[in-house]
């Protein structure tokens, strides 16, 4: 388990500082980091002559992996068991990857559609977008669900309390 651990001159850690943003926050800036990756992945990758499609295909499997590593540190943190297994962690990433295969299906079709009618670029982003509503719920309710006895519990932050 990595855990930021650097001391700040008022005591506290900047891991702790995290955790006390609201998880919807956290959520956002962890989906525009991958989101963004995501993007560039797909300029870079179109520019090698393969196809806008298969371009972003790619740049979306990519940026799905680091997705998964930054919301399990960042987003979800609170509710992953303070020691976790290997097959815990292997149970959360193949959840993840199952769930971003609906997620695919959402951003490939926006994309294509999207695609007909705007900017590639622009295209991506609206997909992105498209996928991220998914994201957010099926990670909330099944792949990083609150578990009694395992979770670390809540993290803080003033809309810690939503259902999410």
């Amino acid at each position: 388990m990595v855990e930021l651990r650097t001391k700040r001159r008022d005591g506290g850690t900047i891991s702790g500082n995290v955790y006390r943003i609201p998880r919807v926050f956290r959520f956002l800036c962890v989906g525009a980091v991958a989101s963004l990756l995501q993007l560039a992945l797909l300029y870079v990758i179109q520019l090698s002559g393969i196809p806008k499609l298969l371009a972003n295909f790619f740049a979306f499997e990519i940026s799905t992996q680091v997705n998964f590593g930054l919301s399990y540190l960042i987003t979800w943190y609170d509710r992953t068991p303070e020691r976790p297994t290997l097959r815990y962690l292997i149970g959360r990433l193949l959840g993840f990857n199952g769930m971003a295969v609906t997620t695919l299906i959402i951003n490939m079709s926006v994309f294509a559609l999207m695609l007909m009618y705007v900017h590639f670029m622009i295209a991506g982003a609206l997909a992105i977008l498209a996928a991220a509503t998914t994201n957010f719920i099926v990670s909330s309710r099944i792949i990083f669900r609150r578990r009694k006895g395992f979770s670390r519990g809540t993290t803080g932050g003033s809309l810690s309390r939503w259902p999410f």
